[in-house]
């Protein structure tokens, strides 16, 4: 029987980054693929940069299972390949067609079924006449997409698998999903349909917009804590080096973090707020104004900084359909 192998890409608008999950569900040793996403490119050229890095990882999978069966002195056996893929919103997972607009990135693939392009890309691949035996099978692989927030929080969910998470990937904007025993939770205990926090209003904005980088930095600039071209990397260290302005900025930022996340932790009652992203290594500046805001309600707030890993058994769990 043929073993079972993953490929998964986190598709960042800047990076894409890949690995190999095995059918023990854990990574290929030592492989991790960082390339650019290319995302401000025409919907063909985005197909074929991740056609490439599939193709990348792929044979890096076979060249591995070579070797071992050198050392082990067997016959090696083609892989039965699932590919998955961490894709930004708004995006139809189920069918691949990209709704991205006005986000800086994958602007070109606008209503363009990427699913389809990348089948084409990879039969192109498979068809030429250097190409190897097992492009093949990847090229007749089955491709599925999942929202990054959502498939980090089913990854992260395995260490806590009887736990109920509210987990959130602090970003340029605010990813978010509701997990219990392993699985997403929407439409009910007053969570979206979606399953998603990033549509909904709070203080007259959306919570994408004011809970990510955006909303720090027009925070920072409503108390003039930064010059111009500072980002949110140096509004943490000066708020580390005692900077009132920008220690105020954080902890109102926690508060009103807090705010908006108390009614939904009052009445889905999760054992643990999960955070990861680039914003959650401050969290230090602003975890006790937001576990503080979210009085009466208690929560063990955990900072994931195995965000990536996390991600990709996500994505191992998506193509396993588990």
């Amino acid at each position: 029987m043929n073993p079972d192998v993953t490929i998964a890409i986190d598709a960042g608008g800047t990076f894409l980054k890949g690995a190999v999950v095995l059918s023990d569900g854990n990574l290929l040793p030592q492989l991790y693929v960082k390339r650019s996403s290319h995302s401000d490119s025409s919907a063909y050229e985005i197909a074929s940069n991740l056609a490439g890095v599939i193709q990348e990882l792929a044979a890096a999978y076979v060249a591995y299972m070579e070797r071992l069966s050198t050392d082990k002195g067997t016959r090696a056996t083609f892989a039965n390949f699932h590919i998955g893929f961490a894709f930004p919103g708004p995006f139809e997972y189920d069918t691949g067609v990209s709704r991205i607009q006005g986000l800086n990135k994958y602007e070109q693939l606008y209503e363009f079924n990427l699913k389809t392009l990348l089948r084409c890309e990879l039969t192109a691949l498979a068809a030429e006449p250097t190409a190897p035996t097992w492009m093949t099978q990847l090229a007749n692989a089955d491709i599925r997409f999942g929202n990054d927030a959502t498939l980090f929080a089913l990854g992260v969910s395995r260490l806590f698998p009887q736990d109920r998470l509210l987990c959130l990937t602090l970003g340029t904007g605010l990813g978010s999903a509701f997990v219990e025993n392993r699985s997403i939770v929407s439409g009910k205990w007053g969570i979206p349909d979606s399953g998603m926090l990033y549509a909904e209003q709070y203080n007259g904005g959306t919570v994408d917009d004011l809970f990510g980088s955006r909303g720090i930095l027009a925070l920072a600039d409503s108390h003039d804590a930064r010059s111009q071209g500072e980002d949110v990397y140096h509004l943490a260290i000066a708020a580390r080096q005692g900077n009132s302005s920008a220690i105020r900025v954080w902890q109102l930022y926690g508060q009103r973090l807090g705010e908006m996340l108390r009614p939904y932790v009052a009445e889905f009652r999760p054992a643990r707020l999960i955070l990861g992203g680039q914003i959650a290594e401050t969290h230090d500046l602003f975890g006790s104004a937001l576990s503080e805001a979210l009085l009466p309600e208690k929560i063990a707030l955990h900072n994931e900084k195995q965000m990536q890993e996390h991600v990709f058994h996500g994505i191992f769990q998506l193509v396993k359909g588990t």
